[in-house]
């Protein structure tokens, strides 16, 4: 009975531990699976604590771009304040300047002084300055092969209506202030008429203007073709001398047809003189002397007949070599 009893206490006894073997076996493999569990967060939250740390340093570098940005857009927003404020300086410098040259002296020294510049590059033999025709002073002159002069004028007239032509939009004030431009520069080309004399000077003169100017006329262009003036840019003055004289140097006539047409017309007044006196004088006379005062008459006409051919052209000159 006691051996029944004691193997009853053993299998009970045996039966508890393998019951605690088996709930120390369940729980270590949990524990084994939190662990793991355990870890595998842990990596987890170290990836996303790197991301954290990334996008922190992405929106670092971010706000350092963003800042940077704003630090370029005000440098240039300053420098372009800077740059319209030189702008609005020149600009208000040039029309100062304008302004003080705004009188018909000044204006002209200026324009002299362009035209010096532009005339340094050419021979000293070749252009005269303060050229001294009928008691005047003629600013330059192109000394041609022949010996002759071309008056040179460099005027600066209208620069104030020039000033107020660029800030006009109005189609009429416009045309008003251009009318006004060319008035004054028919001026000009009524006091640099003076300056051809067939004697010493081309048949023609030159006025240099300011390019500004040069482009708004229309008629002052026509008026100046009818008094022998030509109309020029500063631009174009330096083109257009060096043609002139080439064009003299090559095709330059021996007799001079300003010169011939001076000597002409005095040669008809005397021809009328010679008339006068066969009407009123010799006609009177005897029949010889009227059939002397026929053939007067002959050679007379055939000398005006020369003459009219000569005035036309139709002589022809020999062309320098």
């Amino acid at each position: 009975m006691s051996e029944i009893l004691f193997f009853l206490i053993l299998l009970i006894f045996g039966g508890l531990i393998l019951t605690l073997l088996f709930f120390l076996i369940k729980i270590n493999e949990k524990l084994k699976s939190q662990i793991e569990t355990n870890v595998f967060q842990q990596k987890e939250i170290q990836e996303i604590k790197e991301k954290i740390l990334v996008g922190e340093e992405l929106q670092k570098h971010f706000k350092e771009g963003i800042n940077k940005t704003k630090e370029i857009l005000q440098e240039l927003q300053l420098s372009d304040k800077l740059r319209e404020e030189k702008e609005k300086e020149f600009l208000e410098s040039i029309k100062r300047i304008d302004r003080i040259l705004a009188g018909s002296a000044t204006k002209g020294a200026s324009g002299e002084e362009i035209l010096w510049e532009t005339f340094k590059k050419l021979p000293p033999k070749m252009i005269e300055r303060n050229f001294h025709l009928k008691g005047k002073v003629v600013e330059f002159a192109l000394i041609l092969p022949n010996g002759k002069r071309v008056p040179i004028d460099s005027k600066w007239p209208a620069s104030n209506l020039v000033l107020k032509l660029e800030e006009e939009k109005d189609p009429e004030e416009r045309k008003e202030i251009i009318d006004a431009i060319e008035k004054e520069v028919m001026k000009k080309i009524k006091e640099v008429k003076e300056y051809i004399d067939p004697t010493f000077t081309w048949s023609q003169a030159l006025i240099a203007l300011p390019d500004s100017v040069y482009q708004v006329c229309q008629e002052a262009h026509l008026r100046a073709q009818r008094e022998n003036i030509i109309l020029l840019p500063y631009s174009m003055v330096l083109p257009l001398v060096l043609y002139i004289y080439r064009l003299h140097l090559e095709y330059g006539v021996s007799i001079d047809k300003e010169v011939l047409k001076s000597y002409l017309s005095i040669f008809q007044k005397n021809l009328a003189i010679l008339e006068e006196i066969l009407e009123n004088k010799i006609i009177q006379g005897t029949k010889m002397i009227q059939n002397a005062t026929l053939e007067y008459r002959s050679i007379l006409g055939e000398m005006k007949t020369s003459i009219h051919q000569i005035e036309k052209g139709e002589i022809m000159s020999k062309s320098k070599k």
